[in-house]
């Protein structure tokens, strides 16, 4: 099956040429929409969302990769699952294997940091820096009180008229327990 999404253009570097010599150096800037799909699938889109300046320097058997990445995300709220924005801003600093010609990747050389042929695909340490600096708690606000677990009412936006449901009693020993600790916390030597 064909790929039908518009891909990054200016993430691919032929570095062969530009970066002959240990110590030479290249800038790269460029810009990209990030989307998520699925709630962790991030995919690069031409667009202006992000954009990002990375510093190319051929070392000794490798490319060191640094630079900085700045824009906004859109990501969907875990609790209310409204759509918020995330304000981006990393830095990054990554090496690539750069394989001569007769040279194999071995097993433990990870597939996407590597210059083959005298290219380097920046997409994939581009979308792994960013899907890191994304929060693991996805949330439009501390505050959010999320969706009513009965009826789905957001309830950000409007109340709520739900009966509340009486408490298991195979619960209160630890309600009691909780209690209990909660008084031991406040009480003063």
């Amino acid at each position: 099956m064909m790929n039908m999404r518009p891909t990054v253009p200016d993430l691919q570097i032929d570095v062969s040429n530009a970066l002959p010599l240990v110590g030479d150096h290249r800038s790269v800037e460029g810009s990209a929409d990030v989307t998520m799909r699925d709630g962790y699938d991030l995919v690069l889109e031409l667009g202006d969302g992000i954009t990002w300046r990375f510093d190319l320097r051929r070392i000794a058997g490798a490319l060191e990769i640094t630079g900085a990445v700045a824009g906004s995300v859109g990501l969907s709220c875990f609790r209310c699952l409204e759509d918020f924005t995330y304000q981006l801003s990393l830095t990054l600093k990554e090496h690539a294997l750069w394989l001569n010609g007769e040279e194999e990747q071995d097993s433990e050389t990870a597939e996407d940091y590597v210059v083959t042929d005298g290219i380097i695909d920046l997409e994939p340490v581009l979308r792994d820096a960013v899907a890191l600096a994304l929060p693991a708690k996805r949330v439009c606000d501390e505050s959010c009180k999320g969706l009513c677990a009965r009826c789905g009412a957001n309830l950000n936006t409007e109340p709520c008229s739900c009966v509340a449901l009486p408490a298991d009693s195979r619960l209160s020993p630890l309600a009691d327990l909780k209690k209990r600790l909660e008084g031991a916390g406040d009480a003063s030597p």
